[in-house]
């Protein structure tokens, strides 16, 4: 069973499977699309990388951009009710913002 797309983060630092002429192996991702934007460490190269090549190459993470989470979402969907679910990302108020509305009158 494919387990999918391997999550990349801006500020992701990779190890990949063969140096680059410099001699360095790790890499920074700077550009997250279409291709994945990689910074090399040892020379301050730029290279683009298709998704599938960069999955390919990969060796580790050496460390991972502020944007990821170490402790995935649980499912919403399991409708058992008794247990608490943490929901990553900006707060969202519930309700109205006293002061949010028309003025009275």
């Amino acid at each position: 069973m494919a387990a999918g797309p391997t999550p990349f983060f801006l500020g992701d630092v990779v190890r990949l499977r063969k140096p680059h002429p410099c001699g360095s192996f790790e890499w920074t991702v700077v550009r997250l699309g279409a291709d994945i934007g990689l910074r090399c460490l040892g020379c301050q190269h730029k290279v683009l990388l298709t998704r599938r090549d960069l999955e390919r190459r990969l060796k580790a993470f050496v460390s991972r951009g502020p944007e990821w989470t170490e402790t995935p979402v649980p499912d919403s969907g399991s409708g058992t009710g008794g247990e608490e679910t943490s929901v990553s990302g900006p707060a969202v108020l519930a309700g109205p913002v006293p002061g949010d509305g028309p003025a009275p009158g």
